[in-house]
């Protein structure tokens, strides 16, 4: 039995974890023959179930010799015939219409499985910012330039998401399913707490701050441990080196860019011009290596202009810049 028709048994017997879904549901996406698999398998199997009792049957062995008639003859032709065959199986055993109704149900019942796997995403344009509700009551902020990615089966089986970007999370307390977030390299994994998780692909670094409850950061597909974050701490993973760190920061104010608000602590010019091309929709282009290391310390109240970030900003001759339609310049 190869990998998949392991995520397919453990599916069915109701045992598959929050990465074997996600694993599932990719191959599902990948081929239009991978989703008729699926569909048909699932199909059978529920036939096979009402002639076998479904309390104990044995899904392990019964996709076991469903694969081993499989291996000289083409599988979705096969899996036709086999449907047709398990039909004509039931109305011998049963001799009625109720068993001929329930494969119908069964066929049925597998494309539903499949739209279990439908993808929900929402992506926020530069200049704008929005709000998300998911399924459990659970809530995310989304900054400028994110997006966030969830499924049908969300507060079923598990809490996956999927982050590109930057979110502001309020999640609700579930102790038997956590929420957890996915980025490109690394997972949040929480109960039920208040955070806020930077991860843009463009950035160098992802930064997870948390505000109230608990969390624990790391890869999950990993045995490495993962670290876990109290109130006011800040965890922070360098792409270029692979490097992390953990700090003690003020988190009351880690929200605050829902309202329009910016601070900046410890931030080069290079990283703020691609937070103000984010929060307002404009290219910034800055010439000259030297000027993209300052570093900097400011706090920005609620929707300032970006013509007044600027000019804070290069207060003290530090950089000129222009500002056009269609692009910044910040220059010596």
């Amino acid at each position: 039995m190869d990998q998949i028709d392991k995520y397919i048994q453990s599916f069915l017997n109701g045992s598959l974890d929050a990465e074997g879904h996600a694993v599932l549901r990719q191959w599902i996406k990948e081929k239009p023959e991978n989703r008729d698999y699926f569909q048909t398998t699932v199909a059978v199997w529920k036939a096979t179930g009402v002639m076998s009792n479904a309390e104990g049957f044995d899904v392990a062995g019964a996709i076991s010799r469903f694969n081993k008639k499989t291996k000289s003859v083409n599988r979705i032709d096969f899996y036709r015939r086999a449907l047709r065959l398990s039909a004509a199986a039931i109305i011998l055993l049963v001799c009625g219409i109720s068993s001929l109704f329930f494969l119908w149900q069964s066929e049925r019942t597998a494309s539903e499985v499949v739209e279990e796997y439908k993808e929900y995403v929402v992506e926020v344009p530069d200049g704008a910012k929005s709000k998300i509700t998911f399924p459990d009551g659970s809530v995310v902020w989304l900054n400028a330039g994110s997006k966030v990615k969830y499924d049908s089966n969300f507060a079923k089986a598990s809490r996956n998401v999927e982050l590109t970007g930057e979110g502001y999370f309020e999640v609700s307390k579930n102790k038997e399913l956590p929420f957890v977030v996915n980025t490109e390299k690394l997972s949040v994994k929480v109960l039920g707490t208040k955070f806020n998780l930077k991860s843009y692909e463009e950035d160098s670094e992802v930064k997870v701050t948390l505000k109230e409850g608990a969390v624990k950061v790391g890869d999950f597909l990993t045995d490495a441990a993962p670290v876990e974050l109290k109130p006011n701490q800040r965890f922070t993973f360098r792409k270029a080196d692979l490097s992390m760190l953990v700090d003690s920061v003020d988190a009351s104010h880690i929200d605050n860019w829902r309202n329009g608000a910016m601070t900046f602590d410890k931030v080069p010019l290079e990283e703020i011009a691609k937070e103000l091309r984010r929060l307002y929709n404009i290219p910034i282009r800055i010439e000259g290596d030297k000027l993209k290391q300052i570093v900097y310390y400011s706090d920005f109240q609620e929707n300032v202009s970006v013509e007044k970030v600027l000019e804070i900003l290069s207060s003290g001759n530090k950089f000129r810049y222009e500002v056009k339609p269609d692009i910044i310049r910040i220059f010596n």
